[in-house]
């Protein structure tokens, strides 16, 4: 397998428009890297721009540490899954896993070996002899696959593979693509919109929104440390809550809200970073799992919130509860002590130590 590395990658269409601006990503050899983010953040244009599909206006692309900008796309040694399968109808599954293979002037002996050993991989032998009207989705996903893993490509690329199948069938698949990266031992690169995907399978994950790269990270280090409110807002089901307000000092630093509603002290060990913001404007994050039910919060940083429930979600196990702080409308997941019920009022804790702060005007992580 290889690495990839991109060096202040830019993409610029007709008319001015910045699909991607100075992409700086290094792949690891065997890494399973994950590019997430919102329609239009750009991840699809990076990844055809390291297939060769899209032309780099500025920048490096490195494969194997051979220079490639200028290499076509079948001479780069990289296999590339589509969203959309593109399995040729009038073949069976075994002419479509082996059709990029003859038109490379391989034996058909050949060809035969690397089919079956790629539909033994996945567990698709007994669909050799089918067409793709005759398969599922997974299973076209798979045949898809299994194209790719007969080229013995340096780099696999996967533009949103999932995004077709039902919600039961993604979980299923995702599970096995991540058992095909850990058995082939190959340099992986996915792009996804779905945050889910992304922290489930990526052994880092590159975050991104208008054509730039936010944060590029391990999935627990993005989810406990983002680097900004939109990292923050982004990585975390549900999303992260965030509240406008500023820091004051009493006894103490203490967050209070902008309507000086809820006041929520500041953990000891954020103290140093938060003085420098007293009196100013900031927006504090708090994450639903982070705010508890009073008989789960054993914590010492915890503190009480009083709050106004405007909608309940049994969960089974848990309840999404929301209810609004100045204006913002927040979420917690408590456990499923007791039913409560909207328009009620209700004690929460939140833990301090969890908090999150991000300045008002940069939205730039306070705490580092």
């Amino acid at each position: 397998m290889a690495d990839v590395v991109l060096k202040n990658v830019t993409k610029v269409y007709e008319g001015g428009t910045v699909a991607v601006r100075n992409a700086d990503i290094e792949v690891k050899d065997k890494e399973f890297l994950v590019l997430v983010g919102p329609s239009g953040c750009g991840k699809s244009t990076t990844l055809r721009m390291i297939a060769g599909l899209e032309e780099i206006t500025e920048g490096e692309l490195y494969i194997d540490n051979e220079f490639v900008n200028n290499v076509s796309p079948k001479n780069r040694n990289i296999a590339m899954v589509f969203q959309n399968y593109a399995l040729y109808p009038h073949m069976t599954v075994a002419e479509n896993m082996g059709f990029g293979l003859k038109l490379r002037k391989y034996k058909k002996a050949q060809i035969k070996e690397r089919v079956n050993e790629a539909a033994e991989i996945l567990g698709i032998t007994d669909l050799l002899d089918r067409k793709p009207k005759a398969l599922s989705g997974g299973q076209r996903q798979r045949v898809a696959v299994g194209r790719a893993i007969v080229r013995h490509p340096k780099v696999f690329l996967f533009d949103e593979p999932l995004s077709n199948l039902d919600a039961k069938l993604r979980v299923q698949m995702r599970t096995e693509i991540s058992k095909l990266h850990q058995k082939l031992e190959a340099t992986m690169i996915y792009v996804t919109h779905d945050q889910t995907e992304a922290m489930t399978m990526g052994d880092r994950i590159v975050i991104m929104k208008d054509g730039d790269i936010h944060q590029i990270d391990t999935p627990l280090h993005l989810y406990n440390h983002p680097a900004n409110k939109f990292v923050a807002g982004f990585i975390g089901s549900p999303a992260m809550n965030f509240i406008d307000g500023k820091i004051i000092r009493e006894d103490g630093l203490y967050f209070l809200d902008e309507a000086n509603t809820v006041r929520i002290k500041v953990f000891n060990q954020h103290e140093d970073a938060l003085a420098k913001y007293i009196d100013k404007e900031i927006t504090a994050g708090i994450r639903p799992e982070s705010i508890h039910h009073p008989s789960t919060a054993k914590a010492e940083s915890m503190d009480e919130i009083e709050v106004t429930l405007d909608v309940i979600e049994p969960m089974g196990n848990e309840i999404f509860i929301y209810f609004a702080i100045t204006g913002s409308n927040c979420i917690a997941r408590i456990a499923a002590i007791e039913e409560p019920e909207m328009g009620q009022k209700m004690q929460l804790y939140v833990d301090a130590a969890k908090m999150h702060y991000f300045d008002k005007e940069t939205e730039e992580a306070i705490l580092k």
